[in-house]
């Protein structure tokens, strides 16, 4: 398991550091709050602060969005759960 190739062909996709998964919701967290604000201060505030915080995450585990978001769709929450009244069970 410690062969370099097992390890370069199991290790997820990145690009700087930070895996496929990452960089698009850093593209979107950055170039959505910069519509939403029209604040060009935003960019390299939230590019920088982003990117510091997803890449800690990407140290620790590069999988995690993944997992999160397989998760979500494999088992989606129920419908209530839009409506404001939470996570109902019935018999």
């Amino acid at each position: 398991m410690r062969n370099p190739c097992f390890l370069a062909l199991t290790r997820p996709v990145s690009i700087a550091g930070l895996p496929m998964t990452y960089v698009v919701v850093l593209f979107m967290v950055v170039v959505g709050g910069f519509i939403a604000t029209l604040s060009v201060p935003w960019l390299p505030g939230s590019a920088l602060i982003g990117y510091t915080a997803l890449r800690a995450l990407a140290n620790h585990d590069p999988r995690f969005l993944d997992v999160i978001l397989v998760s979500l769709a494999k088992t989606p929450p129920p419908p209530g759960w839009f409506k404001g009244r939470g996570m109902i069970y019935r018999a």
